[in-house]
């Protein structure tokens, strides 16, 4: 993470930086692999539905200032997949698997990082109107990505090895969530416990509330509601 997140800073400002890190990406020995087994690489000034959702729209490429946006947040989301990806697979082959030999496992692997890093699958129906559903949906794939990571049959029907590295995320994010939280009860701030209420799992200082699920809150308040009948 740390890695692509100091390259954006470059990227903003430079389209060379930019150009740099996407050769990089595409150097990586296991880019071949990555892209036929379904990683999602995003591009700036292509094609709406090769951009990344926060940027559906070729007039960001217009203003400086937002194609420099653009070109940081796609290039750090390229390196990380591809970064993320990369591990998976040399923590697969160290346990005795093989990514480039088996499609099943690379595409299961691409699927997990796409998920976990807010570019979950659309039904098939839906893949070509994804920069349609962009204008009315603030990023349907991030929301699919969400809904996915909630849904107990990803973690079900994965391969072994990626079930096991699932798992360990969500409960890392689980005990990230649940550090926060206590520390911020403990410092004197409102939690919310209620999972029927809008304010669940968020700080609230005065009048201002701190979200930080990254978008999952909202699905399980959601649930919350729809099985007790009931909201806050």
């Amino acid at each position: 993470f740390i890695s692509s997140w100091t390259k954006q800073f470059k990227m903003f400002g430079s389209e060379k930086a930019y150009l740099k890190v996407m050769d990089e990406v595409a150097q990586n020995p296991n880019y071949l692999l990555a892209k036929d087994s379904g990683l999602s690489f995003t591009k700036v000034g292509q094609v709406l539905a090769d951009r990344e959702e926060k940027f559906a729209t070729n007039w960001t490429d217009k203003v400086p200032i937002l194609r420099g946006s653009s070109r940081a947040y796609t290039g750090f989301a390229n390196k990380f997949r591809m970064d993320i990806f990369s591990s998976l697979a040399r923590d697969a082959r160290n346990v005795g698997l093989e990514p480039a030999k088996s499609k099943a496992l690379a595409q299961e692997i691409a699927r997990f990082v796409n998920t976990a890093t807010g570019r979950g699958d659309l039904p098939k129906g839906l893949v070509n109107a994804a920069p349609l559903l962009n204008a009315f949906f603030f990023s349907p794939r991030l929301m699919a990505s969400r809904l996915n990571l909630l849904n107990p049959l990803t973690y079900i029907r994965a391969e072994p090895f990626v079930r096991k590295q699932a798992i360990k995320s969500l409960i890392g994010f689980g005990s990230y969530i649940t550090t926060v939280l206590t520390l911020a009860k403990l410092s004197g701030a409102e939690v919310g416990l209620d999972p029927r209420s809008s304010d669940f799992a968020k700080v609230k200082v005065g009048n201002t509330r701190f979200d930080f699920m990254g978008g999952l809150q909202q699905y399980i308040r959601m649930a919350a509601q729809l099985v007790t009948g009931k909201y806050v």
